[in-house]
């Protein structure tokens, strides 16, 4: 009798494969950072916003505060930072932040570019594992599983955070505090922690109208208090000269420039603007209002009053919004996206988020991602004449455009479908 071959893998689960997957994708993690560490490519393959962080720390210690958006300054001390920084085509990253959220970089960069960024990120991958079980303990009655904390950790928005070197886990933590005070009817609370949302001010082009319509004036009058304080520290740091210097350094980002670089940005600006290189003008702003009117529309669907508020709905709203904000916002790269990750924790914890959408958002972005990679060492190798980092930014901005706008049309379709089981 003809012995039967077992093939490796023939009977592997799902849970086994989603185990080997994860796997991989934390072993290529691992590799590229520790690649990037032991060679000292720092400023490039890794902390390349880091380094415009410490660069801001920098003048706090040498100069003033006020001076952190001098650009004068910052070209000086950012040129002998980038590996780039003596070609002629060098451009220095502007600081966008309010003073208050630079002051631990001032700390920080009292010490070598490298080890300041390895201890930025230690802190902040810590911190955010320590905050999401404190967040699932409150808000569910318990910790995820290894697993699922181990999905989040290994999702592209929240390693691009850390392989970059940003800020942007404190959105985490801001977003999931307000989540907590808003589903528990804590209003005041609420729009306080809606404040730390200021250091992207951008994630609330419609977070406050929603808040507006849905008449939560408590929520508003607790962030216009946050925003007053914050602004009033930021005032004691920098004075009036310095928020001149601010305000003017938003205003040339939004024309473009280092900081911007919207072919990296998961919108409707980065659609556009890739039409608009391969054609022209008229059509990438086409796309740009066509898809905003779009996604607008389709947002209008989660400011109905409903007849029936659960916090499951509410959540649901709220991720809606979320995801409807990275497409429109302006400036909106993939690492923003992790403020939608309380929102999905929530929901994934009770079942209530559909899975493979969950999976869409976890697998579409990185395999987009390493492929464009693998693509750009190829082109590298053949010596063809292909702009690989308009490749990888597409890569980067299509698949979260994408997934960001599939979360919006999942949201509306719930909350349809539960007002329906209601009726």
């Amino acid at each position: 009798m003809k012995k039967k071959i077992r093939l490796p893998f023939q009977n592997m689960t799902h849970e086994g494969w989603l185990n080997i997957a994860l796997a991989v994708i934390f072993t290529i993690y691992i590799i590229q950072i520790g690649f990037a560490v032991v060679n000292k490519n720092i400023c490039m393959e890794i902390g390349i916003d880091y380094c415009a962080f410490w660069s801001a720390g920098k003048i706090i210690n040498d100069y003033r505060f006020d001076d952190i958006y001098n650009m004068d300054l910052l070209t000086s001390i950012q040129k002998d930072l980038y590996p780039h920084g003596k070609t002629t085509n060098f451009e220095p990253f502007g600081i966008l932040y309010l003073p208050i959220f630079l002051i631990p970089f001032k700390y920080l960069s009292l010490i070598n570019p490298l080890p300041s960024y390895l201890i930025w990120t230690i802190i902040n991958l810590i911190g955010v594992i320590l905050y999401i079980r404190f967040f699932t303990r409150k808000m569910i009655g318990h910790f995820p599983s290894f697993k699922l904390l181990f999905l989040i950790m290994l999702s592209f928005p929240f390693f691009g955070n850390l392989k970059d070197g940003q800020v942007n886990i404190w959105l985490v933590v801001c977003t999931g505090e307000f989540m907590r005070a808003f589903l528990s009817y804590k209003p005041y609370k609420a729009g306080f922690w809606l404040g730390g949302l200021l250091l992207k001010p951008q994630l609330l082009i419609l977070l406050l109208p929603f808040l507006l319509i849905k008449r939560e004036f408590k929520v508003i009058i607790g962030f216009i208090g946050s925003t007053i304080t914050a602004l009033l520290l930021s005032f004691t740091l920098i004075r009036g000269n310095g928020f001149l210097d601010f305000i003017n350094i938003i205003l040339l980002s939004a024309r473009g420039g280092a900081e911007s670089n919207p072919f990296y940005m998961i919108n409707w600006r980065m659609l556009g603007s890739y039409i608009e290189y391969i054609s022209n003008a008229t059509i990438g702003w086409t796309i740009i209002i066509l898809g905003t009117i779009t996604t607008l529309f389709g947002t209008s669907f989660l400011l109905r009053k409903r007849l029936i508020s659960t916090p499951i709905i509410r959540t649901i709203e709220l991720l809606g919004i979320f995801s409807a904000t990275c497409t429109i916002t302006w400036h909106a790269h993939l690492h923003i996206a992790v403020f939608l990750i309380p929102s999905l924790l929530y929901l994934v914890l009770l079942d209530q988020f559909n899975y493979n959408l969950l999976a869409i958002w976890f697998f579409i972005p990185i395999l987009a991602y390493f492929t464009s990679y693998f693509f750009a060492i190829i082109v590298n190798l053949l010596n063809m004449s292909i702009n690989t980092s308009l490749v990888m930014g597409f890569a980067k901005g299509i698949p979260g455009l994408i997934v960001n706008l599939l979360i919006l049309v999942w949201a509306i379709g719930q909350l349809a479908h539960k007002e329906g089981e209601i009726l």
